[in-house]
């Protein structure tokens, strides 16, 4: 290239600037994701180039089901759209249980978002691993849900055998001795006492702990969980008072029959100013000849006005914190939602927030009983502070708008985790916040299905709509880059090598022209001996 002269070329529309792509990295640099979801991706963050390097195939399944259609909300919607069909295909083919019919959207809906793609960007971006999701369907219905079948158990095998090496001349040698060790170990273990810590009997880190014999569970009260062991004793005021035991009550099986009874006397309108009262005059009625349970006359009599306040605890498998404790940890297990009745409707809905507060509240009488609750302000549930895109599965709420219904209180049994993650380059969705669910780790549901972390429970597919799309690549505002000298020699060897190629071929061609066969050979002779003859 000539000196003083400078190449341009028209930008594309799917591309970003460098400060876009910082913004990008920035943006994923500050997520907050619950422990043991994914590893630090702010270490894999290359701020001088905009890239995100060295991520591990955990880190690139997170990016692709989750991350993506975040990323790159900021693209063309025409653009936007295609990318977050191929991120939400291999979210559903992850699926710890899929449908028939959903394999069969998938298999219809694939091959449509590979022409969108085909149609977007160009044609040296294909390759074979780019035309591979549409054989996976088939192979899903062949071996039925990956989970069973993926390579994230091997991998962790072979990790943990890394580990074991001390000679790097005898790998395999040291891979033996290793294992033998560790199969000595736990042979070993056997022998050893309940009381005695070993790998056979280690809890995870998200351990419920044990249930305590002396308080077995009734109802909902005694269950297990494990909070932390620093905790504070503080009071009631009456309007928490109010609204966590009427939570408690409406949630409790043998209470049941009263509400019912209650609404049919007073209205659902009322139950949350009046109920708990009700319950407790009507349980202690002394002109009233029904019997009651023993435990409907503890629980109508309240707890107690003291309980215990804490910041951690472990159940249903997560590990849920407080907003303050986890306000300056890089991890982020405050998040919560639920999902719940509208009053008066019988709708169900899901409620999102995060933790403000964590309690044991204690009822008297024998055994005792004890209960763990939630704290939290909710947002709005309306359309104006929850927006639910169907085709794409995104839930977004808005973070200024909160729930003006006072009900902050929930089971702890009743509790899921999620985090929120904001929109990087939208300026017009800084209110608004992406919700992302996540599912505990190796824990075993009632049917006896294994959930592995953080997959959908059931692969529930949208019918895509097949849109024509715009063939041009360039960007909409015409803006064109400065094409650098690497890019210039990249295509000048591209075009060397495809030259080279073509004469080889053409060589290979002549060669074969001159060739003759074995019939015209043993013609040949024949004329070649009549002739000396």
């Amino acid at each position: 290239m000539a000196a003083g002269i400078t190449i341009v070329k028209p930008k594309a529309s799917f591309s970003f600037t460098l400060d876009e792509k910082r913004e990008i990295i920035e943006w994923v640099k500050n997520l907050r994701m619950p422990e043991g979801y994914a590893s630090n991706l702010g270490k894999r963050a290359d701020m001088n180039e905009g890239k995100l390097i060295c991520m591990k195939s955990h880190d690139c399944h997170v990016f692709m089901e989750t991350l993506i259609p975040i990323a790159f909300s900021h693209l063309p919607e025409r653009i936007w759209k295609p990318i977050t069909e191929i991120s939400l295909f291999f979210k559903d083919l992850c699926s710890g249980k899929l449908l028939e019919s959903s394999l069969d959207r998938m298999e219809e809906n694939i091959l449509v978002t590979t022409t969108k793609l085909e149609k977007i960007f160009p044609c040296g971006f294909f390759y074979v691993m780019e035309h591979l999701p549409i054989h996976l369907v088939q192979e899903a219905r062949l071996g039925g849900p990956v989970q069973t079948r993926w390579m994230y158990p091997f991998e962790r095998k072979i990790g943990s055998s890394k580990q074991t090496i001390k000679q790097r001349g005898r790998i395999e040698g040291s891979f033996v001795q290793g294992h033998i060790g560790r199969e000595t170990c736990d042979f070993y273990s056997y022998y050893f006492g309940h009381d005695v810590s070993c790998r056979r009997n280690r809890p995870n880190r998200n351990d419920e702990g044990d249930i305590d014999l002396l308080i077995p569970p009734i109802s909902i009260f005694n269950q297990n969980g494990r909070g932390s062991k620093k905790h504070r004793k503080r009071g009631f005021t009456d309007m928490e008072m109010q609204s966590a035991v009427t939570h408690i009550l409406l949630n409790c099986p043998e209470i049941q029959s009263y509400v019912n009874l209650f609404i049919n006397t007073w209205g659902n309108e009322a139950i949350y100013t009046k109920f708990f009262k009700w319950l407790r005059n009507y349980i202690y009625d002394e002109y009233s000849s029904v019997q009651h349970l023993q435990l409907v006359k503890e629980v109508a009599l309240g707890p107690q006005s003291e309980v215990l306040a804490m910041n951690k605890y472990c159940v249903n498998g997560f590990k849920f914190q407080t907003e303050e404790v986890s306000r300056n940890k890089k991890t982020n297990n405050s998040g919560v939602y639920i999902q719940g009745d509208v009053h008066g409707t019988g709708q169900t809905i899901e409620y999102y927030d995060v933790i403000q507060e964590i309690i044991e509240v204690r009822y008297s009488g024998w055994p005792n009983k004890k209960i763990v609750l939630f704290r939290c302000e909710w947002f709005d549930p309306s359309h104006r502070g929850t927006k639910v895109d169907h085709q794409h599965n995104i839930i977004e709420v808005k973070h200024t708008r909160k729930y003006r219904s006072y009900d902050p209180f929930i089971i702890a049994q009743h509790a899921k985790q999620m985090y929120y993650s904001s929109y990087p380059l939208r300026r017009d969705k800084a209110d608004w916040w992406v919700v992302i669910k996540s599912k505990p780790v190796g824990r075993i549901e009632i049917d006896n299905v294994l959930d592995v972390a953080y997959q959908n429970d059931v692969a529930i597919v949208q019918q895509q709509v097949n849109v024509e799309l715009e063939t041009t690549l360039q960007h909409p505002q015409h803006i064109l880059e400065e094409v650098s000298d690497d890019e210039i020699l990249n295509v000048e060897e591209e075009i060397s090598e495809n030259v080279e190629n073509e004469s080889f071929d053409d060589e290979e061609w002549d060669d074969n022209e001159n060739e003759t066969t074995e019939e015209e050979e043993w013609e040949n002779d024949g004329i070649e001996t009549s002739e000396e003859e």
